[in-house]
């Protein structure tokens, strides 16, 4: 009996400092997304057909307002063969992008932007953020099969 009631007690105190922890870490999010600058950095590969794929070393997006800089490693099936067969990878340089934002109180914030590559080739980019950091990238294109990406916003 006594040790319920200590550990409800120590439970008691321990709550509001992780509410006020959760609080404070939702406001960075909140604030480093809002500045429209940051860097979300990947740790795994899902690919539409197949098993997951831990990628190392991290891989990173580097997001502004008017421009982004991605190389992520892609694994799964393109529907037309690259012409230089060792650029398989989904790779943008301070490519230009009109990104639309929007911002859900549960789910956090989704950001929609597309680009072309130098082949032509058209990418529609679902980026997901929740308020804890994690990110969630979802790429198609219109030469591959779909993808997606795991990783946190880095603070």
């Amino acid at each position: 009996m006594k040790t319920s009631s200590l550990l409800s007690l120590c439970l008691l105190f321990l709550l509001p400092g992780t509410i006020y922890g959760q609080k404070e870490k939702e406001e960075q999010v909140k604030a480093i997304v809002e500045s429209s600058r940051f860097v979300i950095l990947f740790d795994r590969a899902n690919p539409s057909i197949g098993r997951s794929v831990m990628l190392s070393p991290l891989y990173e997006m580097r997001f502004d307002s008017t421009c982004v800089s991605v190389y992520l490693p892609y694994f799964g099936r393109s529907y037309t063969a690259p012409a230089d067969p060792r650029k398989l990878a989904i790779e943008l340089e301070d490519t230009e992008i009109q990104a639309q934002t929007s911002f859900n109180e549960r789910k956090g914030y989704t950001i929609v932007f597309s680009s072309k590559t130098e082949t032509n080739e058209l990418i529609t980019f679902y980026l997901k953020i929740t308020l804890s950091g994690m990110s969630t990238l979802s790429i198609n294109s219109s030469f591959r099969q779909s993808i997606t990406y795991l990783g946190n916003l880095k603070m």
